[in-house]
Order: structure tokens, then sequence, then C-alpha cells
């Protein structure tokens, strides 16, 4: 297989990256934008030893599932995938996508996975944040705000967008015309030099409060009082200074500056009131996350139990699950997140969940090892998975219980190997669609102690 060549292909599968998948005599081709069912004419990109990757360069038939998309920029913006599939279609993609991932990684025979649970009403603008980029750019500005091409750093910019909170496209061209007016530089991560770096914004679909969050490589950032106000007329009710003069590419510092507003919001899921602060985790799809926390509060026997959340974040599933609980140990390694979490227990009258600051796979170990060790674990934990040494001890521990919340079917079923090792059956998984039109998917499975 060689590069540029053109070769007619069928696409069989799908991967959470939004590449199609087919073969040309036993070689894997990943085709950007290629749907099951499709027959394409494609142009090889980048040939290795057993796969490469190819441009669509004619749809000969176009899948079943094949829709025109509603935006203008999905075939260049990163932010989603699937805008041109049916959204039934997209559900069906992404049970696969957890099926796989767990026969190939973690070697479940059969899974137990459920039909991905999606969203009742029509799946647009559910994303209650957004993190926007801020780059260098050879146009009349100077600078870029947008989000990224695929695998890359180039900015597509956008005027609109299907997904996001349409409050958000408005911050962002109130913030430019006032980079633009003040002569406000943007961050060359190869230069280290330049101020802005991310704009972040966070809407509550409860109270309609929105907060943005300016993250920039020093202290002070040009009449920022004055970008407050023009902000507040357009809605915002708090904006926050994210100091982050490190060479990462994290989205937010180390400091945190409120300089108009509380420096949080509240949003509501279910019977439960979320304070929201700017480095606080906390789920973009409050509908979906409703309906998230409820399946894993009734896949686990919880009721008179003491539990412990290895990522309680601002209080997540926790705060939901209080009510039928004895006791629930939260902990999380942000500090303010755990002010967010012990603030959001007062709010909501919670008062059998207290919480610990540490890492989860520092915090935990001695406490299961506790004479009332707790019965059931909550682990609900960032992208890249558990830490080894927090399975190993709930491994130890002989925990009877675990439900685990997962973003990434990947790590997840990586994950759930280890624990099957260690003595635990794998029950059952229910995908949620958490992000629609993109190649991502939220699960919550329950693991139980073998007899």
């Amino acid at each position: 297989m060689k590069k540029n060549t053109q070769h007619e292909i069928e696409i069989q599968s799908v991967t959470a990256k939004g590449f199609g998948v087919g073969y040309i005599d036993g070689f894997t081709v990943f085709v950007e934008g290629g749907l099951p069912g499709d027959k394409l004419n494609v142009r090889i990109l980048k040939a290795k030893t057993r796969y490469g990757f190819a441009k669509i360069v004619k749809i000969l038939t176009p899948s079943p599932h094949r829709i025109e998309s509603p935006c203008p920029v999905s075939d260049r913006c990163g932010g989603c995938q699937w805008q041109h599939a049916e959204y039934s279609a997209q559900l069906g993609y992404k049970k696969q996508l957890v099926v796989d991932a767990l026969e190939r990684i973690g070697h479940v025979k059969n899974p137990p996975v459920l039909d991905v649970l999606g969203m009742s009403s029509s799946p647009i603008h559910y994303r209650n944040k957004a993190v926007f980029p801020v780059v260098p750019h050879n146009n009349e500005d100077g600078f870029a705000i947008g989000m990224f091409a695929p695998r890359s750093h180039r900015i597509v910019e956008v005027d609109y967008c299907n997904i996001q909170h349409p409050a958000h496209v408005e911050v962002l061209k109130i913030v430019k015309k006032h980079m633009r007016d003040n002569k406000v530089t943007p961050y060359d991560e190869t230069t280290h030099r330049g101020l802005m770096r991310f704009i972040s914004i966070r809407t509550s679909l409860a109270t309609g409060e929105v907060m943005v969050v300016l993250t920039i490589n020093g202290n002070k950032f040009p009449h920022e009082r004055a970008l407050a106000e023009d902000l507040a007329k357009a809605g915002v009710t708090t904006v926050v200074i994210s100091r982050h003069t490190a060479k990462s590419n994290v989205v937010l510092g180390d400091r945190f500056r409120v300089i108009s507003g509380t420096g949080f919001i509240s949003e509501d899921i279910g019977h439960v009131t979320y304070q929201i602060s700017a480095p606080s985790f906390f789920q973009v799809n409050p509908v979906q996350a409703k309906a998230l926390y409820e399946i894993a509060v009734a896949q686990a026997n919880i009721k008179n139990k003491t539990v412990i959340d290895a990522h309680v974040g601002a209080g997540g599933v926790s705060l939901y699950a209080a009510k039928h609980a004895k006791e629930i140990i939260g902990v999380d390694i942000v500090p303010e997140a755990i002010e967010d979490g012990q603030k959001n227990a007062e709010i909501n009258g919670v008062t059998n969940l207290r919480f610990i600051c540490g890492a989860a796979e520092e915090v935990i170990p001695p406490i299961l090892q506790e004479t009332d060790a707790p019965q059931l674990i909550f682990l609900d934990p960032p992208r890249k998975g558990c830490d080894p040494a927090l399975l190993k001890a709930i491994i130890s521990a002989k925990i009877e219980e675990i439900v685990y919340i997962s973003c990434d079917p990947a790590t997840f079923a990586r994950d759930v190997k280890i624990l099957i090792e260690g003595g635990y059956e794998l029950v059952t998984v229910q995908p949620v669609d958490m992000f629609p039109h993109t190649g991502k998917v939220e699960t919550t499975a329950l693991l139980c102690r073998t007899k």
C-alpha cells in the first residue's frame, strides 16, 4: 500500500476518534468520516506496515445512516465526529465500542453490555461547558479562537455550534473584540510568550448562570473590569482569571482570581443542587448526568451501607446516593472540588457525606483495612482510569460491590480485566450517551465479588 494511491473500500466499523474502518486485501485502513455501510473511493494519506489512513475522494454508495451534517465546519472541526450520522446509528456504534473494548482489552467473553441510553430530547446544544483555545494566527487580528481541527493545533473558528449552549459563541465574540481593542496577545506554546491561553465557559441549564474563566500566561489581564461589564450585559454572571504560567497545555492554571460575581454557578441534577467553581469537575450534559446517576445508584445494593466514592469531585453521584446510604466517604485530589463538595452537602442538607482531600490510591487503602470498612465503592476516575494501587487495595479488601463510572471504554476495560482477575464478576454495563455526535461514551457498570 502506497501513499497517494486511490482505492475502493467498504467501511465495516468505526473508532471512537471518528474513523471508519475498512480493509483492502487484509490491510486495515482508517478513513476520516467513514460510516459502516459506506462504499468509498479513498486516497491513502499515510501507510504503515499493517495499517494506513485515508481520505474520502468520493462516496460511491452512502451508508443507509449517512445524513447531511447541519454543521458547516463538521468536516474540519475536531469538536465532534458524527454530525453526518443518524442519531440512532450513533448509539449502535457506541455500544459496539464498549463491547469491543471489553472483549479485546478486558478479555470478557459476551460482555453484559446493554443498549446505549440516548437523549430523549433532541441531542443539540447539550453541552454546558466549552473550552476554546486561543492561538497565534496570520489573520488581521493576529490570533484565532475556536476548536482544534482533528489531531492538530490548527484552529477552526466557529460562529455557531450545534452541540454547545448558544450563550458560548456570544461570549467568544465579546472576548475577541476586547482582545482586538486592547491588543491582547495570544499565547504561543513554542515561544512561551503571549497572554491569552484558553477561554472556558460553563452555563447552568437550571439557573441560566454563566461562568467565564480566562486562562492567562500571567497575573493581570488588560482592562479586566471593563471586559467583565461587557460580558455581564450578555448574561455572564461571574468571571474568573486563572493564572497559568507553566509550559504545558493543560487548560487551567494553579491560581484563580474572581473579578466579578461569586466565582461559581449552580446546577440542578434531579433532587440535588450543585455549586460549581472554576476548577471543579462536573458532567457536561446535566440531562444525561441525571440518568447516569440514577442508574449507578440503582445498580448497587446501597441501602444502609457505608460507601466510599474514590473520585467524588464536587459531590457527583455521592450527593445523589446519600439519602440511601448509611454513610458516604468522598475522596478527591483537588482541594477546590472538596470545598465545593462540602458546600454542596450543606446546601442539600446532606449530613452523612464526609470528604477527604488526597489521592485515592493513598487515602483509600488504609480506610479499607478498618474493621467497619465500606462494603461498596464508587469509581469515577478521569480518562486515564484507576491507579493500579487503588485496584489492588480494593481486591485485597474484598469489597462486596463496585460501581464503576467511566468515560473511556479502553481504560475501563483494562481495569475490569484487573478486577476480574482479582475475584470480581462483571454483572452489567449500561452505556449512557453523555456526548451526542462524538465518539465518546459514558458507562456505569456493576462488579460483584464472586462467592
